[in-house]
């Protein structure tokens, strides 16, 4: 599995799309009128007449973390990242009227206007929003269960995102507020669901190695700081894996963690080296 930057569309089954029939005949009219499904973010003219509020809701402004990444566990021939992958889980997502951002190295949505969806039921959203194609030897759409969401199938009033710039990842997003801190959402209308929970002025810095036994600068500078926490748990995470998928010989992949370990410490203070180093560092290792 490659880095981070490539993203898995909703709409990756070409055997989904049909040509649509020409003739006006009876029988090929039926068919033409039977009711189509298609992922949700394909229906620009649909939304179109649908409350759109200029800024984000206030009630989806703040501060959230990634706490699962959830996935098709059904279809895993065409993920791009893995359950509870550390290249997502434990990012920081930031709502504002200015902008939306995600600390994945993703593009930034700058001057977002939200547009309301039709209220649905929670299953039916994600079901008709990450379609499986026809030659599977499972039902068409997956269940809030394949996707490992323990949620309730609730009913639910989503959210979509218009961007500038138009290629922002987060153009033609969703979100969901399940709670007032619990949020769902999906950017890049990929194959993955990111579960959120609204980040508290309580929450406290947990990187992966105790705060109060820091060795280092660096170390310490990560204890201030729940973004490079975060990344040091993701570090952790992804060198786990590394170390499980390379069998019996771990010793080269040991030296360059000790390697990679003295070049972080490097940075000391400097937030932005620590950031950039730790987030580089996990996608190396995810591509072990």
């Amino acid at each position: 599995m490659q880095g981070s930057s490539k993203r898995f569309f909703s709409l990756q089954h070409p055997d989904l799309v049909t040509k649509m029939p020409f003739s006006t005949s009876h029988s090929r009219l039926s068919a033409l009128l039977r009711p189509c499904w298609i992922p949700l973010f394909l229906w620009p003219v649909a939304w179109s007449a649908l409350a759109i509020a200029a800024t984000p809701p206030p009630n989806l402004q703040g501060t959230w973390d990634v706490v699962q990444v959830a996935v098709d566990q059904q279809d895993q021939s065409h993920w791009l990242y893995f359950p509870d992958d550390p290249r997502l889980l434990g990012r920081e997502l930031r709502i504002s009227a200015s902008g939306i951002s995600l600390n994945d190295d993703s593009r930034d949505c700058q001057k977002p206007v939200l547009s309301s969806l039709p209220k649905t039921s929670l299953q039916k959203f994600i079901g008709q929003s990450f379609p499986r194609p026809e030659h599977f030897q499972t039902p068409t759409y997956p269940t809030l269960s394949d996707y490992g969401l323990k949620l309730a199938d609730a009913a639910v009033s989503p959210w979509q995102a218009s961007c500038t710039p138009d290629a922002s990842q987060w153009n033609h997003a969703w979100f969901i507020l399940l709670s007032p801190d619990r949020l769902l959402t999906n950017d890049d209308n990929s194959g993955f669901v990111l579960v959120l929970r609204r980040r508290a002025g309580s929450t406290s810095i947990r990187p992966s190695f105790a705060c109060d036994k820091a060795q280092s600068a660096a170390e310490r500078t990560i204890c201030t700081s729940q973004t490079l926490a975060g990344y040091d748990r993701s570090v952790t995470a992804a060198y786990h894996r590394a170390l499980a998928t390379a069998g019996d010989d771990t010793s080269s992949l040991k030296q360059e963690q000790i390697s990679w370990l003295n070049t972080r410490n490097a940075c000391n203070t400097d937030t932005e080296c620590l950031a950039k180093s730790m987030r580089e560092r996990v996608d190396q290792l995810m591509q072990q």
